[in-house]
């Protein structure tokens, strides 16, 4: 009887060593390393479109909120975080870090253009006290029809030089006072052509008048 308990005594001490032993030589459990978060430590934080403040703001967080890390620029000022309104970037001066940011990919980010702004075109104004003086179209008579007879004087009972066909541009002269008649300058010689046949252009204000 003393045999049997000895032996159930050796073995429950052999067993008890065993397992102490397993526990002491087991290999450590593998941890999954925290994510990488960024806290806000400040009332509010801006969130820009890129790692600088030259960069526009994409939306605004306040203090406290927790931005999951997604990368970090060259010199490791700014982190490329993800929010509610989409990714941007954030100073980390303002935020505390938290988790493993051992192997956050490094994300190198243009500056923005440059806007060129042009400078407004000054119109000088002039100083001294000269009007110009517009230059006016002298009087034309154009003949609007087929051919127009050029007369010795402003009527058909005169004789004619020839006529012009029509387009003929011709230097006006002077009028009859009721205005039905021209005195011109054509490619015949000076004389007279019916106005009713005629378009005028130029400047007619002053025009002379010759009665007959």
């Amino acid at each position: 009887m003393k045999r049997i308990l000895r032996g159930t005594l050796l073995l429950g001490i052999f067993l008890l060593i065993m397992t102490m032993s397993a526990v002491a030589f087991a290999a450590p459990a593998e941890q999954t390393p925290a994510l990488p978060i960024l806290v806000v430590n400040t009332g509010a934080l801006n969130v820009r479109s890129g790692p600088g403040p030259q960069f526009t703001v994409v939306t605004s967080v306040v203090g406290g909120t927790e931005l999951p890390v997604l990368g970090t620029n060259p010199s490791g000022t700014w982190d490329l975080v993800s929010t509610a309104a989409g990714n941007g970037w954030v100073d980390i001066a303002f935020t505390l870090p938290r988790g493993d940011f051992r192997f956050i990919p490094v994300v190198d980010v243009l500056a923005p253009p440059v806007s060129v702004i042009t400078p407004p075109v000054t119109i000088g104004i002039p100083t001294t006290n000269e009007v110009p003086v517009p230059v006016l179209e002298p009087p034309r008579i154009i003949v609007n029809t087929g051919r127009l007879n050029v007369r010795t004087g402003p009527g058909p009972q005169f004789s004619t030089l020839g006529s012009v066909p029509g387009g003929t541009i011709l230097d006006g002269l002077a009028s009859t006072p009721d205005g039905l008649w021209y005195y011109v300058e054509s490619p015949l010689g000076r004389g007279w052509v019916y106005g009713e046949y005629t378009l005028l252009r130029g400047f007619f204000d002053n025009f002379a008048v010759i009665g007959y």
